[in-house]
């Protein structure tokens, strides 16, 4: 008689555990999505895709979510991601929730990190091209709308390029 509960406790633990997984699988089918023009939404991940001209600038909007949040980045390239330094960059960055400030630490293209605060600075982190060289910067916009800006330099891209966000909270 105990082995039978134990069996059928057995069998509804890993039904649960199957419901689970497809449960997952179909909100990954249902959420993946290709290159768009606007903004993908899911459960705690915002994704903007945007191309940008020499000199131009896209301003974005981080979730009140009263907890630091991770905004990866990545110029999209045709040469599959071979590049030095990398073609990507991030940053961990918390927006106060009284307005007083924003605070990070931001890890540059090259792999250097520095961390940083709206009390010194604006720069976040940026995607370089060797010493000295700035493709693009993502810096601290306006703290009572939570916004960064992320602006790609003239002097260093001569071509319109498209750009990945993703925001983690």
């Amino acid at each position: 008689m105990k082995r039978r509960h134990y069996v059928r406790a057995a069998v509804v633990g890993v039904a649960v555990l199957v419901m689970a997984a497809v449960g997952g699988g179909a909100y990954a089918v249902t959420n993946t999505t290709g290159i768009s023009q606007v903004p993908v939404t899911g459960i705690d991940h915002l994704r903007l895709t945007f191309t940008l001209a020499p000199g131009a600038s896209q301003v974005f909007k981080l979730p009140a979510a009263n907890d630091p949040v991770t905004i990866d980045l990545d110029k999209v390239s045709t040469n599959g991601g071979v590049q030095t330094p990398s073609e990507v960059f991030s940053a961990l960055v918390n927006v106060d929730a009284n307005g007083a400030g924003m605070s990070w630490i931001g890890t540059y293209s090259n792999a250097s990190q520095h961390a940083g605060s709206t009390i010194s600075a604006s720069t976040i982190t940026e995607l370089v091209c060797g010493s000295g060289c700035i493709i693009a910067t993502l810096s601290a916009d306006n703290i009572g709308a939570r916004t960064v800006v992320l602006r790609t330099n003239a002097e260093t891209s001569g071509i319109d390029e498209t750009y990945v966000v993703n925001i983690w909270y």
